[in-house]
């Protein structure tokens, strides 16, 4: 894929209207009007702009890489670290945001005082483990960023920082493969080694100390712990003024709104995400996209569709074709939710498709669960009921296989009662009703509704 044209297909149209501003002649404004011309169609062809113009493939990169540097320096003509910060924050640049940082890196590297290459350091390790999905979380480049920080910044409290920050990746990236339960006391000794937090704490290290500590709990499920150590976190943040404090302040709160949803306490969360996810400053923490999930999750589970559908809207301003190349995995499969709750079931099928195709051979187990438990319901509530016993067996066998048996874990429920709907309807064994019941609370009640409207719909 050449990166010019990924760049501008990706772009917003105030963005690409912005851009019509760049000046150009000769093979370059041929290059720059052949390329505009693919975007619009949606299909890069290398072959066609090398015949068209009479140029090699080499020429041709050449001129799209200095192309691509005019359309970044006239986006950000004076600020490096804001066009990484712009890339790292979208998840559809994130190759564009490592491209960029080696070529930023070797330019600071030759010509940066110590002072300004820690904060250059500094503000990357931040965009990867800020601003970015999980997916795109690169871990290798995070540690080359992490030691290259300390060898100019050796203090106490930048060593105690950036352990902070490569621990709480370590464990996101062990959540999202559902791996992080098999590393509990390890991950424990870890963080026990980081000590108290020092008194003169400054509101970064603090917030992260804090943000670490509330995601190792979180991730262990263990929530009604966790709020106290949030609690404490919003408690300790507050003798800092800045505006970055208020944005951190603002992630604990959402946490908070979250960690009621897990505590099935639905009612509650669904009243705090509609009132933090809805002041001004929301739309600047890096994890928006997260929260709103979350709200969008709640939104379901307590009937409330229209907050549900606005949710959406925000993610979708653009056309569908470009629409699938951004959109990440998890808020794919809140579009499928949608759909099958509104009972747009054709909708939903495309989705659940395109999910499959951004988590290949289940990259991410956690992704391929949810999805799987997604197409069962579709192939339910479309009246496809003829192969439903089979894909419910071969699930449960992928779980199995995965080390989530039926006696171990809840995540099977989802299949043996779906198989019990189809030969029993409402009928239930009084274990089955228990394993119903348990799917109405935490983070399974979304499924939960599902299996109700599943239920309802077999009788």
């Amino acid at each position: 894929m050449n990166l010019l044209f990924d760049f501008l297909k990706n772009l917003l149209e105030p963005e690409l209207r912005k851009l019509q501003q760049l000046e150009m002649k000769g093979v370059s404004l041929e290059v720059w009007d052949l390329i505009q011309q693919q975007v619009a169609k949606g299909l890069f062809s290398r072959e066609q702009v090398e015949s068209k113009l009479g140029i090699s493939s080499s020429h041709l990169d050449k001129i799209t890489s200095l192309l691509l540097e005019k359309c970044y320096h006239h986006l950000f003509p004076e600020n490096s670290l804001g066009l990484l910060s712009f890339l790292s924050l979208r998840a559809a640049f994130s190759k564009h945001y490592y491209h960029e940082l080696n070529r930023q890196l070797k330019y600071a590297e030759a010509h940066f005082a110590k002072k300004q290459l820690a904060e250059f350091y500094n503000a990357n390790i931040n965009f990867i483990y800020f601003n970015m999905p999980i997916i795109y979380k690169d871990e290798t480049v995070l540690k080359k960023m992490a030691l290259k920080y300390l060898s100019v910044e050796k203090s106490k409290s930048a060593k105690l920082l950036i352990e902070c920050k490569l621990l709480y990746v370590h464990i996101d990236k062990l959540f999202a493969a559902a791996q992080v339960q098999n590393y509990f006391h390890a991950l424990k000794k870890k963080i026990a080694t980081l000590g108290r937090l020092p008194k003169d704490a400054n509101e970064e290290l603090t917030f992260c100390y804090y943000w670490l500590k509330i995601y190792f709990s979180n991730a262990m499920e263990d929530f009604a712990n966790t709020i106290p150590i949030a609690e404490d976190a919003v408690h300790a943040l507050k003798k800092f003024k800045s505006e970055q404090n208020k944005i951190n302040i603002l992630r604990i709160e959402l946490k908070l709104s979250e960690l009621l949803y897990y505590l099935s306490r639905f009612d509650e969360s669904f009243q705090k995400f509609e009132r933090w996810m809805k002041v001004p400053l929301a739309d600047k923490i890096p994890d928006r996209g997260y929260y709103a999930t979350k709200h969008f999750q709640v939104c379901l589970i307590t009937n409330h569709l229209t907050e549900a559908e606005l949710i959406l809207k925000e993610r979708n301003t653009l056309p569908f074709l470009q629409l699938r190349q951004v959109l990440l995995p998890r808020d794919i499969i809140s579009f499928a939710k949608f759909h099958l709750f509104k009972g747009n079931y054709g909708e939903a099928f495309d989705f659940i498709q395109l999910g499959f195709e951004k988590n290949p051979k289940g990259k991410y187990f956690q992704y391929e669960v949810e999805l799987r438990n997604l197409q069962t319901a579709y192939f339910f509530l479309s009246n496809q009921k003829s192969i439903l016993e089979k894909m419910c067996n071969r699930h449960l066998k992928y779980l199995h296989s995965h080390g989530y048996p039926l006696a171990e874990s809840d995540f099977p429920f989802f299949y043996v009662l779906t198989k019990a709907f189809l030969k029993k309807g409402k009928n239930l064994s009084e274990k089955e009703i228990k394993m119903l019941e348990r799917y109405q609370s935490g983070s399974y009640a979304v499924y939960g509704k599902l299996l109700l409207k599943m239920m309802e719909a077999r009788n």
